[in-house]
């Protein structure tokens, strides 16, 4: 296993973002490991991550929807040589969510707030152990 770096960490941050903005279902399923936890943006309750991945695909990954994401800053703490952990802001925007009942939504998130905790997992690659995004309603 590769030690981990800060430089490193990042860049697995910027190709998450990448993967989600160019609908990229299989590479974004990738990032996550089989006991992954994530809380989305507006959920509730924690699902897994393989699961929030399927989701995502299914609201945002159709010909008819268009997405544009970027993160800010990336903060990187280091957890050790094996895992670490990202926090972050972002700015989010998808037109034509496939949201329930068959209606197209618009989702606008400018004051985005994610942590990503990265491990690496028994086969040597580095997965997305914890997810976390959240977003601060400005009126």
């Amino acid at each position: 296993m590769q030690k981990l770096t800060i430089d490193h960490i990042k860049a697995e941050v910027q190709r998450f973002w990448s993967a989600f903005s160019n609908k990229k279902s299989e590479e974004l399923m990738e990032f996550y490991g089989p006991e992954a936890s994530v809380f989305g943006s507006s959920s509730t309750r924690s699902e897994p991550g393989r699961l929030a991945a399927a989701r995502r695909q299914r609201e945002y990954f159709h010909a008819k929807s268009t997405l544009r994401a970027s993160p800010g800053m990336i903060d990187v703490v280091l957890l050790g040589e094996h895992a670490a952990v990202a926090s972050y802001t972002f700015t989010f925007h998808a037109s034509k969510v496939a949201t329930g009942l068959n209606a197209a939504g618009e989702e606008d998130i400018r004051n985005g707030r994610a942590t990503q905790v990265f491990a690496y997992d028994p086969d040597g690659k580095l997965r997305i152990v914890h997810e976390h995004l959240s977003h601060v309603d400005k009126g």
